[in-house]
């Protein structure tokens, strides 16, 4: 379903739930509160061990690499050796009971697929004959690196995002031109309704405890596309 069209439906819900106009409720309000809901019900799905559909797995195809020392530290001695790290930090994924939903790291063509590892795990890898040549992933500090040979501009990641917008501007080889409303807002149909239900109660909550209007500043204002993103954090 486009975000436009789920947008839609929470505010007409939210008219038959409260007296006021809506003239004070925000695309952008609506689309944290759809964020957040969706993650909610998602996390929950996957803790009661039920399979991840892949209607709600997005893949960013192209995300930037560039050459990094594996400390990121200025002040540290400089290591002798590089790796890659992603040029933006990625998009959060979902977190669950099981960690992070990331379901695969690969290059462009995915036909080579990095296994994960951690920022303490990497540092003994040199010293096996078994796992120094195999090349993996970590993350440290919301960025992504890889410890690979080959200089790759991009690799391709997929997972469960906290924010599906947030992935699709991730994505390196996209236009700048990308209008969030046309987006599509992942998630399985079963959980559609549960949702704007969600979405929408929250959002009568918090308005009707406030004297004041709210200014309506939705997704096609000025900076309306990295609000929704910044408001869904």
């Amino acid at each position: 379903m486009q975000i436009n069209k789920i947008i839609s439906r929470v505010r007409a819900l939210y008219n038959k739930g409260t007296a006021s106009d809506d003239s004070r409720l925000s695309d952008r309000h609506i689309y944290a509160k759809l964020v957040s809901a969706r993650s909610v019900l998602i996390k929950r799905e996957i803790n009661q061990k039920r399979q991840v559909s892949d209607w709600i797995v997005q893949t960013i195809p192209c995300l930037q690499m560039i050459t990094a020392l594996p400390n990121e530290c200025p002040c540290a001695p400089i290591p002798g050796c590089k790796i890659l790290r992603s040029k933006l930090p990625i998009p959060k994924p979902v977190q669950s009971a099981i960690g992070p939903e990331l379901e695969a790291v690969t290059n462009q063509n995915g036909n080579k697929i990095y296994s994960k590892t951690n920022w303490v795990k990497r540092k003994y890898k040199s010293g096996s004959k078994f796992t120094a040549d195999i090349a993996d992933y970590f993350i440290k500090d919301s960025y992504l690196f890889i410890d690979e040979s080959s200089l790759l501009e991009y690799i391709s990641i997929s997972g469960v995002f906290e924010d599906p917008l947030e992935a699709v501007y991730a994505d390196g080889c996209k236009s700048n031109c990308i209008d969030p409303y046309k987006e599509e807002f992942p998630i399985d149909e079963h959980l559609t309704d549960a949702v704007i239900q969600f979405a929408t109660q929250e959002l009568v909550q918090i308005f009707k405890s406030l004297p004041g209007d709210q200014e309506n500043d939705g997704l096609d204002q000025p900076g309306g596309a990295q609000g929704v993103q910044q408001a869904a954090k």
